[in-house]
């Protein structure tokens, strides 16, 4: 039996900003890297130990990585992916959440954000002028931080990752951690799990809270959060705030 335990990078200075990264990267605010900490507290309490990690080529991802691989005192290959990096939100990239509902309105906020199809318009070449990358620039592969992605455009870049690499490691047994963003946990939950549209508009995956399932004969478990309690507030903030 595999054991899958998947986390989201802990808080951003985007984050606590309640501002839309996307594929521009920011570091993890003082509360993230708290936040990683208690993960690893949790993680070691319940006996976890990673064979592999796999985590997102952007800073936010890396600097968690790391963060949490050092409290647990762990020293291993980690292995990287571009495909596992934050989604494009297009016109969305670097506008608070506020401002955003009342710019496009809370349809096409909801559409854009919660919804498997929904994809954010591409942002003006104005708008892509006025960006500050916070940090050096990820490996993002062919992706263009101004062009919207769909949740399923998400599904679709990760799909080949978890065919070729994520699955067999599981399927051979193996305990793999996977650092990332809320959206490409989310691409792949709905990838792994065969959620349907409406189970995929009201998952909500907090910043630094892991969540473990198993993997046997095909399948995932159920998951579950080593937190549960911690982490369904996590995420209830999250939904308040209009979604991973």
């Amino acid at each position: 039996m595999g054991t899958l335990m998947l986390l989201r990078h802990g808080e951003t200075t985007f984050n606590a900003a309640r501002v839309f990264t996307g594929l521009l990267d920011a570091p993890l605010a003082p509360t993230g890297e708290a936040q990683v900490e208690v993960a690893a507290d949790l993680l070691r309490a319940e006996g976890l130990v990673p064979d592999l990690v796999w985590q997102s080529t952007m800073l936010r991802a890396s600097r968690t990585t790391e963060l949490l691989l050092g409290h647990l005192g762990i020293d291993l290959e980690v292995r990287s992916t571009w495909r596992l990096v934050e989604r494009a939100y297009g016109c969305l990239t670097n506008v608070s959440k506020h401002d955003a509902r009342l710019r496009f309105g809370e349809e096409a906020f909801f559409t854009w954000r919660r919804t498997l199809h929904g994809r954010p318009p591409a942002a003006s070449p104005e708008q892509v002028a006025g960006w500050v990358d916070p940090a050096p620039v990820a490996d993002r592969g062919p992706l263009d931080a101004g062009v919207g992605e769909s949740l399923v455009d998400v599904v679709e870049r990760i799909t080949s990752w978890w065919v070729d690499d994520l699955e067999p490691a599981l399927a051979g047994g193996a305990t793999v951690f996977v650092v990332a963003h809320g959206n490409t946990l989310r691409a792949l939950a709905a990838l792994v799990a065969g959620l349907t549209d409406e189970q995929v508009e009201r998952l909500n995956i907090p910043a630094g809270h892991p969540l473990v399932m198993s993997y046997a004969d095909g399948r995932l478990g159920a998951a579950r959060y080593l937190d549960t309690d911690a982490a369904h507030v996590a995420a209830a903030i999250v939904a308040a705030e209009g979604g991973t």
